[in-house]
């Protein structure tokens, strides 16, 4: 039934993860993380997951040092004077790493169980009342489309500055981005009302 779910569905499914984790208290969240580490016993999770990780570390450390030092309170190591970190800071900043891991951990669920395609497409449609602003939702899946697939199909150079100074090649990209429409189901509506619900619960 997973794998039949929505694209759109499935967004807002990690949505409500978001939700869920960034506004738990300490008590659901741990049932949270507890949760998410079995999302490591499934290959296609667990090298999304990690890149993701890796990706995003220097962000972490400087949550957890901005925490750790700005924060006022009881000094970890009082010894070093001014230059230790607070007990306060260095428990927030765990806890706010400790969030945006979960976060990431639902990220890479959504990207191991769902193409490129059908992701582009979720967003799609839930870019549909935007188009009552003027949002042009299929400029915009179509752009996201071919970007990707350039950025994913570019060679990759041995240095950063050689990708930037690099020209675009005329054939770079497609004439056309085309994407499968698919159904909102039943299902779709009952799964979302069950992780709402789910939200709901953690959040009381």
């Amino acid at each position: 039934m997973v794998k039949s779910l929505h694209p759109a569905a499935r967004i807002l499914l990690w949505c409500g993860w978001a939700v869920a984790v960034e506004r738990a208290p300490l008590a659901p969240l741990i049932i949270l993380a507890v949760a998410t580490a079995t999302a490591f016993l499934f290959a296609p999770v667990r090298p999304q997951l990690l890149r993701l990780l890796r990706r995003t570390r220097w962000l972490m450390a400087v949550l957890l040092l901005t925490y750790a030092y700005t924060l006022p309170g009881m000094a970890l190591w009082p010894a070093l004077g001014w230059g230790s970190p607070s007990v306060e800071g260095v428990q927030q900043g765990v806890l706010r790493v400790g969030r945006l891991a979960l976060m990431l951990a639902g990220l890479a669920v959504l990207l191991a169980y769902t193409s490129r395609p059908r992701l582009i497409y979720g967003l799609y449609v839930l870019a549909r009342p935007l188009a009552w602003l003027g949002f042009d939702r299929r400029s915009f899946a179509v752009r996201l489309g071919l970007t990707l697939d350039y950025v994913e199909h570019a060679p990759k150079p041995a240095r950063w500055l050689d990708a930037l100074r690099a020209p675009l090649p005329d054939d770079a990209t497609p004439a056309t981005y085309t994407l499968q429409a698919e159904r909102w189901q039943s299902r779709d509506s009952a799964v979302i009302l069950a992780g709402l619900l789910g939200v709901l619960i953690v959040l009381a």
